[in-house]
């Protein structure tokens, strides 16, 4: 995988430079197309080779594609990493035991921060998609196109991992083993969380981990006026917004409404901010301010989520300014990564179906019960294969057909951009 630097004379490796014309080309075909009065719907390939993505990512470039409504592959990478984070999280205690990982035991105790890195991440890379949309009017052609959008995209995974956990758990019935929490199987609970309304009201779905994707509802709903707002705020509302999205992820409250909304509010003011920003930055942030949430517990009584939505706001902004040196921008560029990225959504929401099956059936077998470690790595395996067969055989087709079915008014034409 080729690396970006300059050679002895000062130029640019060929394959870069090659790069760089084509996606300058692209870029030229993008506004002429809108000159034309065409929508814009400009777009770089999923995965590029590490050496394009760095030259996208030096400063200018970067402002550049905001402008040109084009794909953001690390940050893409970036979703994936969180993905992994959660699963992390989940596997640390297989049939009543707890699992340590050495040097990375961090980050499978704090994983569940990952929730938190798409929160902020989703904020981000929404006001990128949306952004010149939603800035100029609200209307009910763009309304529509991006509630289609929004639907089309998490609503049917959410209801098929919904029936497969009720089917899990009426097999679980028979079998004598209660896998999750049984007040998730009330019907109260089933209509609140097909509805995606059941962190409101404080209750358990049937798939536990659909609560982020409530929350996720709260923001999809706050998003077009948000973006509208923003347009119409002086230069430096950034600021101030991250400040008190800060200071609201620190709140204590019942659920997770309020610190999953502020922390989308803190990824929106991150985008903006980094398409304001002329900076040059020479020492590499964006990795360093990643590891802070999941280390700083060790040495302070940290409580609440302020210093995680702070420190991954702060991830996402450098990133966006980051360049080859940066280490932490070239592995969110790595494609084993960005593939993960790619069918994160599917590795979210399969978790506990997979995991549970995992955890009280394959558990009971004497050679898993002796190897965890080989279990849990067995577990995670078919995890990402069962993710990739429904990415790529239901994600993709259900939300490509609704698009079509629901969505076609002239605001049709969203950009097709990789989108959390």
């Amino acid at each position: 995988m080729g690396r970006l630097s300059k050679d002895g004379a000062g130029v640019w490796p060929r394959a870069a430079t090659r790069e760089a014309r084509r996606i300058d080309r692209h870029r030229s075909l993008a506004r002429e197309r809108q000159g034309a009065g065409k929508p814009r719907t400009f777009g770089l390939p999923a995965h590029q080779s590490s050496a394009s993505v760095a030259l996208m990512f030096r400063g200018e470039h970067f402002t550049e594609m905001l402008d040109a409504k084009a794909e953001l592959p690390p940050f893409t990478g970036l979703r994936g990493i969180a993905a992994l984070l959660v699963l992390f999280f989940h596997i640390r205690t297989p049939a009543g035991m707890e699992l340590t990982f050495g040097p990375a035991d961090p980050f499978s105790v704090f994983g569940y921060l990952g929730v938190d890195v798409f929160f902020v991440l989703s904020g981000f890379i929404l006001s990128h998609v949306y952004g010149q949309s939603f800035s100029t009017r609200l209307t009910s052609e763009n309304l529509r196109s991006f509630t289609v959008a929004r639907f089309a995209r998490i609503y049917p995974l959410h209801v098929a991992t919904t029936i497969l956990m009720l089917l899990a758990y009426a097999v679980a019935l028979r079998a004598g083993v209660s896998p999750t929490e049984t007040s998730g199987y009330e019907l109260q609970s089933v209509v609140l969380g097909l509805l995606l309304l059941q962190e409101w009201f404080g209750t358990v779905a049937p798939n536990p981990g659909s609560w982020s994707i409530s929350v996720e509802l709260l923001n999809y709903i706050a998003l077009p006026f948000l973006l509208f707002l923003a347009a119409r705020l002086p230069r430096y509302w950034p600021i101030p917004a991250i400040i008190i999205g800060a200071l609201a992820a620190q709140w204590p409250v019942g659920t997770n409404v309020l610190h999953g909304f502020a922390e989308f509010v803190m990824g929106c003011a991150a985008y903006y901010a980094a398409k304001q920003s002329k900076m040059k930055w020479p020492v590499p942030l964006a990795g360093l301010f990643f590891v802070i949430p999941f280390l700083a517990p060790y040495v302070l009584p940290i409580r609440g989520f302020g210093l995680s939505a702070l420190c991954f706001t702060a991830t996402i902004y450098f990133l966006a300014q980051a360049d080859s040196r940066d280490p932490f921008a070239r592995l969110c560029s790595w494609r084993p990564v960005i593939f993960i990225g790619e069918i994160s959504y599917s590795v979210y929401l399969l978790q506990w179906f997979v995991w549970i099956g995992w955890k009280h059936v394959m558990a009971r077998l004497p050679f898993f019960a002796d190897h965890p470690y080989i279990m849990v790595l067995c577990a995670s395996a078919s995890l990402i294969a069962l993710s990739t067969v429904s990415y790529y055989y239901f994600e993709k087709p259900t939300r490509a057909w609704l698009r079509r079915t629901l969505d076609t008014g002239p605001e049709g034409a969203v950009p097709a951009l990789k989108q959390p």
